[in-house]
């Protein structure tokens, strides 16, 4: 399984990115799963006051519920690596990850404005960055600004996808 994150801070555009690479992928025929790091600060909606809640205050390692297809884990603490763990078992070829900027995943990384240039520094492994404004610096990687990753992700060769070996690399 391959893993890809896309990076940025709020409000840059990661949540429709991810989605339009997983329709991409999975109209090509390839097994995508997402991961979403919820990095808002506290716990993700739905938590408080729930069987699994009062579960994992009582001591277990590891709680969960299902429902309708929908599977729901607690853990007293996740990690990027355990994460990447258990969609392996969904025998997925790629996964995209959005968020954890400190992993050293390949990376897309997501550029509104001024304020976020230091997260170019931040990060490592970066493949393409995707930016609404022009950069002064010539990056390692390759730059798109936000309306050319639109067009990159809708003219890629589903065909060329299909028939090659899956790679990361093939993307940029």
């Amino acid at each position: 399984m391959q893993v890809l994150q896309v990076v940025g801070y709020k409000n840059s555009g990661k949540t429709t990115l991810v989605a339009k690479l997983v329709e991409l992928f999975t109209k090509a025929g390839h097994r995508v799963g997402a991961l979403k790091h919820h990095g808002h600060g506290g716990q993700p909606v739905g938590w408080v006051d729930t069987d699994s809640a009062k579960q994992s205050a009582a001591g277990a390692l590891l709680s969960g519920v299902e429902g309708d297809g929908i599977l729901q884990l607690a853990a007293t603490a996740w990690d990027l690596d355990t994460l990447i763990e258990l969609y392996r078992f969904a025998t997925i070829e790629l996964l995209i990850v959005e968020g954890y900027k400190e992993a050293d995943y390949p990376k897309i990384v997501l550029i509104r404005n001024q304020e976020d240039l230091p997260l170019l520094t931040s990060v490592t492994n970066c493949k393409a960055i995707v930016s609404a404004i022009p950069l002064e610096e010539k990056p390692s990687c390759a730059v798109y600004s936000y309306e050319e990753m639109d067009h990159w992700v809708a003219s890629v060769d589903i065909a060329h996808l299909n028939r090659a070996m899956f790679a990361i690399d093939l993307l940029f």
